[in-house]
């Protein structure tokens, strides 16, 4: 179960298409959303439908406000839930719903779909209740799936509370999992230390199929052709580190260096494109630099398309959250199983990614002077690093999913054996 849908949460959509392929019957519970996700979600599931007729289950909830007395009326109870979370800190319940109303719906949906399990999954914080009421009612084990350090996220409204509200339930409620997995080797540290230790943890790391990546074609290189560049995420936003790209771009511009070309993919924030991008797109976009933007696109085809790059860009921010610093995005390990060398910047879990195996990429600043230095860098060693994309695709194999599913397929088994 999710609290989000099936394309912003590849994590889930891997682990159901490794389960039916393993043979289990799968019933999985969703959102739609309302965001461009809900298009690439809906053709998600219908190949898994089409691929596991018999065997797959998608029981989806509507989390817009297209239903709107229904909306209203949940959107109320976790408004009141907050008001009222002062009063009832010690209470399982309140926390859940005053943490996400998608809770308590999903309980009440899998409750109204009479289905029982052997294994309860769950990923995302909002779905930590949900498997802790359902398994206790019908005796069910379950397990958490720690995509990210819940506590240290980043909250708009009622920060403090919030961060609270998540380390009960986690302290409370993980305990009682039979088994957790983790993104990351620091998302697991931070976790098990939080809630005192757990008998049953695996690092899952947020690795893809090989299958979805091809062998680069490398070209000799020359001064003349562009050093292609790429940044991949959901959102093209603040606080992800692009506001110092953009800034360094633009200083770089200013130089006689060899040309870069930069992709962006992703789904833009209106008020950051008007505000930020486009004011330094003016300063950055010449003979020599150049942007392009591309709207979201399906995880397969993007996979594909990384192989035409030469170097992946991981901005992650210390200054943001906590979980920043932890966590091993999706697009790190996909650059990486794709070939292409990584400018990841020096959060605690990239240092440890990137120091694992140099070849890899390198680390830098989080300044826009200490990306455009880094950048001077690469663009200084630009033969040795697209020459050497080869390897680094050959190593990155070794991250592929099929490592992850031989682990991950065998505690399932373990738990729902007892």
């Amino acid at each position: 179960m999710t609290t989000t849908n099936l394309a912003t949460n590849p994590r889930l959509t891997k682990e159901l298409n490794l389960a039916l392929t393993k043979g289990f019957r799968v019933t999985a519970l969703g959102f739609t959303l309302g965001n461009w996700g809900d298009t690439a979600s809906m053709g998600i599931r219908k190949q898994l439908e089409n691929d596991h007729r018999d065997n797959f289950k998608w029981i989806e909830l509507d989390a817009t406000p297209s239903h709107w007395f229904g909306w209203f009326l949940w959107g109320l109870s976790e408004k009141l839930a907050r008001k009222i979370y002062p009063f009832f800190k010690n209470n399982i319940f309140i926390n859940a719903l005053a943490n996400t109303r998608r809770a308590v719906q999903l309980v009440r949906a899998a409750n109204r779909s009479g289905f029982r399990p052997d294994l309860i999954i769950a990923h995302n914080m909002g779905t930590l209740y949900p498997a802790y009421r359902l398994g206790k009612i019908r005796n069910i084990p379950f397990i958490f799936d720690i995509e990210d350090y819940h506590p240290g996220e980043s909250v708009s409204k009622d920060k403090d509370n919030e961060k609270k509200r998540r380390e009960f339930l986690l302290r409370k409620l993980l305990p009682i999992a039979k088994a957790i997995t983790s993104a990351s080797p620091l998302i697991e540290k931070y976790t098990l230390n939080l809630i005192g230790g757990h008998p049953n943890h695996k690092v899952i790391l947020n690795s893809f199929p090989d299958s979805e990546f091809s062998s680069p074609i490398i070209q000799k290189s020359n001064q003349e052709e562009p050093l292609k560049l790429t940044w991949f995420g959901q959102k093209i936003g603040p606080g992800r580190g692009l506001e110092q790209l953009f800034r360094a771009l633009a200083d770089l511009s200013k130089l006689d260096l060899a040309p870069i070309y930069l992709t962006l993919i992703g789904d833009w924030d209106p008020k950051f494109k008007n505000d930020v991008f486009l004011p330094l797109q003016k300063t950055i976009d010449n003979t020599s630099f150049m942007v392009q933007t591309w709207e979201p696109i399906p995880q397969r085809e993007l996979h594909l398309q990384l192989g035409h790059y030469d170097i992946g860009l991981a901005m992650e921010l210390i200054g943001t959250d906590l979980n920043r610093q932890l966590c091993l995005t999706n697009k790190i390990m996909a650059y990486a199983q794709a070939g292409l060398y990584i400018l990841a910047t020096d959060t605690g879990a990239q240092s440890r990614f990137i120091n694992q195996d140099p070849n890899r990429g390198v680390l830098c600043g989080q300044s826009s002077s200490e990306i455009h230095q880094a950048l001077e860098k690469i663009i200084k060693n630009r033969e040795a690093i697209i020459s050497g994309k080869g390897d680094r695709y050959k190593n990155g194999r070794k991250l592929c999913w099929e490592q992850a599913a031989t682990k991950l397929s065998g505690l399932w088994n373990d738990v729902i054996k007892g």
